[in-house]
Order: C-alpha cells, then structure tokens, then sequence
C-alpha cells in the first residue's frame, strides 16, 4: 500500500507533519480527518525525506576513512615512536597533517583519552569504526609486552598489504568497467535512436517483422516508454538485494557465491586465505595465545564461510584438539595448506610455515590478477558479439525478406 506525507493542523492549531498508509490521497485525507486534523497538506512523495536521505548520505561519506589515511596515521605514530616522540606530542602533529575532518576529530578524542589515562589501545577501541579489532588486539598486545614499536611496524605491513591487493583488483577491473560502460552507452543511443526510426521504416512497408526484429522493437518500445517503471523495477531490485545481503544468512550465502564463481572464486578464495596467514603469523609472533588470536584473526576476515570454519577451529581447539583439526570440517583451507600447518603445528614451527604460505598465495593472487584481463576479454567479447549478432539481425531480416518478397514479386 503506497505511503503518504501529509501536514496538519491538530486541535491546538499546531501544525504537525507525519505519514500513512492509504490505497490513495483521498483516503488518506479521509483517514486524517477522522483523527480530528485538518488537511494542510498531503503528498505522495516527501522531499523533506529525501533532502534528509541526501543529507545522511554526504554526512556517512564524509565519515569514511580510506586504508590511505589510516595508513599515513600509523606510520607516522610509528615512525613517532621509533624517535622518542612522545604519543601525545605525535597525535598534535597528526592533527595538524589529517585533511579528513572526521579522521582529524577522532585523532583529537584519542588524544584527550590518552592525556586522561587511557592506553593507546583503549583509545583506539572507542573508534573501531576506524581502527579494527586486528589493530586494536596487536596494539594492546604491542603495549603489554613492551614492543609496541614493533607491533605498529608489523600493523603497517599488514595494512600496506590489503592497500596493494585493494589497488591490483581495481586495476585489474578497470578495463572491464570501460568496456561495459562504453557497451551501455551504444546500447542506450541504437535502443533510443536506432531502433525507433528502424520500426518507423519497416512500418511503412506493413509487412510482418521475423521474431527477433520484433523482440528488438519491444525491448525498445519498453525502455522509451516505461523507463521509469524499469529505473524504479532496478532500484527496488538492488535495495532489496542490498538489504537482503545484510542479513546473516544473505550474507552467508553471497559470501558462498564469490568462493564457487567461475574465474574470480578463485582470487578471493586465496585473498581470505592470504589475509588468514599473514594475521594469524603476526598475531602469534606478536606474543598472542593461539585461541586469543583466532578470535581476533574471526573479526579480521571478510568472507562470512572463513568466519564460521575459523569458529569451528576455536570450538575444536576449545574441546583439546589442533587448530588442523578444526579445519578440516570446512572446504576453505585446502589439503596441501593443512598438512603443511600440520607438520608447523607438530614441530612448533608454526609461524614459518604461515609466513611462507602467506607469501605463496600472495604470489598466486598476483598472477592471477594479473591475468585477469586475460580471463574477462573472452567473456566481453562474447557478450559484445551477441549484442552485435542481435541487432544486426534484427535490421536486416526485415530488409532481406522484404527484397526477396519484391524479387519475388516481379518474377
């Protein structure tokens, strides 16, 4: 049932504002003056809601901070610290260099704490929307065995590892969006240019259009003339992906998806398992309990599948057995990564084994995106093929019978 923004006047005369629900604007007047209001103002849309809406957006935006600047940040407390710079010293300096405001004000609140008796820790833990619980445990950790400058060296590998992964995936996907971007645009000018002169010509000639030209001419005719009914279809469509997505179980089973997708399964599958080795190393070798760091190493990870297989690991280690154990319930860490973690786990030489098996799927990530293009160009080509195919056919069957009929007929 639609939604209505109506304004009103209650009994005092105070103009009040709100919203109903009403199968149209004459019942939701109606329905508003049985609740003793008078009709001011009643409107199907509400653009004080969307002013709102546009506003919540820029505010979120501008409440982002990139792996960049959070990067710049702890490098410069480590580099800070490296020298002797006291942490309050240092966090006055940041404040001045930090362009992003919302970044700026939480550095400013981190250094009231800090100034208070907070650690850098639990400082750093009253903005997690920054600083994720990976940083903030290798911190506390850092701080609690006295090699905080080592630990923050350690955090600003591993963020300076996701901003290269980050970088190739976008260059790797660069080519792809020009081409599908490029491909929308010539498909937008031929189905609201092309098509809608074609049908003119053929309609002079009244002759009966094969299939594939009239599948055409439809798909034409709906984009021209229910175009917002498909922009609002799509929006829907995407809202309620989104929405569903956010769900535990949408999330779960889009997470899934990416493991098995043909081409790309692959590369995030060895993102998370790359991402697994190299927390896991540094979390160990920071001094971490092997349970502590699971549980830090669960918060750290993006796929929703590694978070349940690494609760499964918690769960087995929890009941006295090995952390292999624990994964060999779950797909996501393969048989050759588990026996060699094994054979780690044996000799008590975990940490090596992490370490080269990081740097081996890091090595694999690279040459599998950089063979990306190689991987996507078939499939473009495939697709720009098709659209290619459709529409010749479409404008020239028509043509092609229409000759022959004529031939056809002089003979």
């Amino acid at each position: 049932m639609p939604t209505f923004y109506y304004k009103a006047r209650d009994r005092k005369g105070t103009v009040i504002s709100g919203k109903l629900d009403a199968p149209n604007s004459w019942t939701a007047k109606k329905n508003l003056n049985k609740m003793n209001l008078v009709v001011l103002e009643v409107n199907r849309f509400n653009l004080k809601g969307l002013f709102q809406a546009l506003n919540d957006k820029v505010e979120e935006m501008s409440r982002t901070v990139t792996l960049e600047e959070k990067l710049v940040v702890m490098s410069q407390i480590e580099t800070g610290m490296s020298v002797g710079i006291p942490i309050i010293q240092m966090m006055h300096i940041l404040q001045e260099d930090v362009q992003n405001k919302f970044l700026r004000e939480s550095i400013q609140e981190i250094s009231n704490d800090i100034n208070e008796g907070s650690t850098l820790h639990e400082a750093f833990a009253k903005h997690d929307e920054i600083f994720d619980s990976t940083v903030i445990g290798l911190i506390k950790t850092g701080e609690s065995t006295g090699k905080l400058d080592e630990t923050l060296h350690r955090i600003n590998q591993m963020i300076e590892k996701q901003g290269e992964n980050r970088a190739k995936v976008k260059s790797a996907t660069f080519y792809p969006k020009i081409v599908l971007f490029v491909m929308t645009m010539v498909t937008g000018v031929i189905v609201y240019f092309v098509i809608p002169k074609l049908k003119d010509f053929l309609a002079g000639f009244r002759a009966e259009l094969p299939p594939i030209t009239q599948f055409v001419v439809g798909v034409s005719d709906a984009f021209i003339n229910y175009w917002y009914i498909i922009l609002i279809g799509a929006i829907v469509i995407r809202k309620a992906f989104l929405k569903y997505v956010e769900t535990q179980e949408g999330k779960r089973q889009f997470d899934l998806f990416k493991l098995k997708v043909p081409g790309f399964g692959i590369i995030f599958h060895y993102l998370e398992l790359n991402n697994f080795c190299f927390v896991l190393e540094l979390l160990i070798s920071s001094g971490v309990p092997l349970i502590d760091a699971l549980e830090i190493l669960k918060e750290s990870q993006h796929n929703q599948i590694f978070k349940e297989a690494i609760a499964k690991c918690q769960d087995v280690i929890d009941k006295g057995g090995t952390l292999v154990k624990g994964m060999e319930s779950s797909f996501v860490f393969p048989s050759s990564f588990r026996n060699l973690l094994s054979m780690g786990e044996e000799t008590g030489r975990m940490q090596p084994v992490l370490s080269r098996m990081g740097r081996y799927y890091q090595l694999q990530i690279d040459h599998k995106l950089d063979n990306l293009s190689k991987l996507i160009e078939p499939i473009l080509l495939f697709f720009i093929f098709g659209l290619v195919l459709i529409i010749a056919l479409a404008v020239f069957l028509p043509i092609w019978k229409m000759n022959a009929v004529q031939r056809g007929g002089v003979h």
